[in-house]
């Protein structure tokens, strides 16, 4: 069934966020300049764009991991899974435009010649799936670089761009890294999650129940953001929330 058209809504048209709209800048890398701005709501409406945006991250699922579950798309035999996967995922990211909370931020970051080359997606924490969600909790749902641009920081200011337009409104931001992307969110300033906190653990198996790829090929991260806006740890608060169901 196809999804239908997003609306606008109050979204200023010229922005993919509503709350926390992001200026165009540009990145200077050894491979060239890239030219960044927000994916809009525009852009998602768009069935060329969103696509586009959808297989980039896939590949980058994809071909930056070690979990068989998802590098078997690799294979010439799996297109068809594949392109199964890749429809998923276009009707996962238009969903997430759909239920906006007026602080999904997309950015997106192309060569001199229009190839898109960086991206990144964060919105407020609200998991579906396990049913967990803080709303002073940035979610960083996905982020990719294109492998001649890495080395240049290009992850690490997309990401810092996307999370640093919501100041004053969220107080931690949460990820789960591929185990293979680690090293590159530890030098960013996140941590790992901490499995023989009591607190901590709960809210990680409840993540992994619907999961299934911690530890062996996904790592829980997050890094306090500002401790004005809430001096305890999310997953203190998602916590607590959990006990009071």
């Amino acid at each position: 069934m196809a999804i239908s058209k997003i609306a606008i809504n109050n979204h200023t048209p010229s922005f993919g966020s509503k709350n926390n709209p992001v200026p165009k800048f540009q990145i200077k890398t050894d491979k060239g300049t890239l030219y960044v701005k927000e994916f809009t709501i525009k852009d998602a409406n768009c069935d060329s764009k969103m696509y586009e945006m959808s297989k980039f991250f896939t590949d980058n699922f994809i071909y930056n991991t070690n979990d068989p579950s998802l590098t078997r798309y690799k294979h010439p035999d799996n297109f068809e899974k594949y392109l199964d996967m890749l429809d998923k995922v276009n009707r996962y990211y238009k969903k997430m435009f759909i239920q906006d909370d007026g602080n999904l931020t997309a950015l997106e970051a192309r060569n001199a010649i229009g190839e898109l080359c960086g991206a990144v997606v964060v919105q407020t924490f609200n998991d579906d799936c396990s049913g967990l969600s803080d709303e002073k909790t940035c979610y960083v749902d996905s982020v990719a670089v294109k492998n001649k641009y890495r080395r240049n920081h290009v992850g690490k200011i997309l990401m810092d761009k996307a999370i640093g337009c919501s100041k004053g409104i969220y107080s931690d931001a949460f990820l789960a890294s591929d185990n293979l992307a680690v090293p590159f969110q530890l030098k960013n300033g996140y941590r790992a999650m901490n499995y023989n906190n009591p607190q901590e653990k709960a809210v990680i198996d409840k993540i992994n129940k619907y999961r299934g790829d911690y530890p062996d090929y996904i790592t829980f991260m997050d890094k306090k953001l500002d401790e004005t806006v809430d001096p305890s740890p999310w997953y203190q608060r998602v916590f607590e929330k959990m006990n009071k169901k």
